[in-house]
């Protein structure tokens, strides 16, 4: 039998993998019955995904190399995600952007607030929750940096899609422990400015969406578990 000799790219780390690979093994993932998590179509779809081979080529690796890359894969999912303050992207034109963490929470917007509730709860989205919690750096260095104002998702979350997938978890991490301390903050700092300006019409808005202190912490705790849980892919070496 002729040795088949394949060029494979394995991720080295999370940094690697894309949020939009990510995204797309989920929804793979959300299509297989909870007690066969672990089969071999699993493992296929994680090699198409992430490492970009067909499945004709899964079939011809050698059963040592198909492991080792499992191995890889597992140890990628490992890791320890921070959360990154800042990052650069390269676009298809060649454009090198780079993207900054909000960087005062105390001053995040009502419609930022919102929008991060509805979003960052759901993988799906969440590429549209990148896309409130980072925005281009239009100024300042180090920590001391300034981003872009926002004006909805619409101008970022298609890029987001190309997102390093550590630092969407690296966030959703943060945000978790930082729940009940940045929505009381954040809520009864909102809540005094409007107050200030002797309006009703942002408690209304709370009211009409269910957003709250006590809802947006339990939300949080509700889905870390979901969104934190990463795949863990099966194979045979000791």
């Amino acid at each position: 039998m002729a040795v088949v000799e394949l060029e494979v790219s394995i991720p080295q780390d999370l940094s690697a993998i894309k949020l939009h690979q990510y995204q797309k093994y989920l929804s793979v993932a959300k299509g297989v019955d909870e007690e066969d998590k672990n089969n071999e179509f699993l493992n296929l779809k994680a090699l198409e995904i992430f490492c970009g081979l067909s499945l004709k080529d899964s079939y011809n690796l050698p059963v040592s190399a198909f492991e080792s890359i499992l191995k890889q894969l597992s140890l990628c999912f490992e890791e320890k995600t921070d959360l990154v303050q800042r990052f650069k992207m390269t676009g298809s034109d060649g454009v090198t952007a780079e993207f900054g963490f909000i960087p005062n929470l105390d001053k995040i917007s009502f419609g930022e607030y919102i929008d991060l509730e509805s979003y960052i709860t759901d993988w799906d989205n969440m590429h549209k929750a990148m896309a409130i919690m980072y925005r281009p750096i239009i100024g300042g260095k180090n920590h001391l940096y300034e981003i872009e104002p926002y004006s909805g998702t619409e101008r970022w979350e298609d890029v987001m899609k190309d997102a390093p997938v550590n630092v969407a978890l690296g966030a959703i991490v943060f945000f978790y422990r930082l729940g009940t301390k940045l929505s009381k903050y954040t809520m009864n700092s909102l809540l005094e400015e409007e107050q200030k300006k002797g309006s009703t019409a942002f408690q209304q808005a709370l009211e009409e969406s269910g957003v709250g202190i006590n809802q947006y912490t339990d939300l949080l705790e509700g889905t870390y578990s979901t969104l934190t849980q990463l795949p863990k892919f099966h194979y045979t070496s000791a």
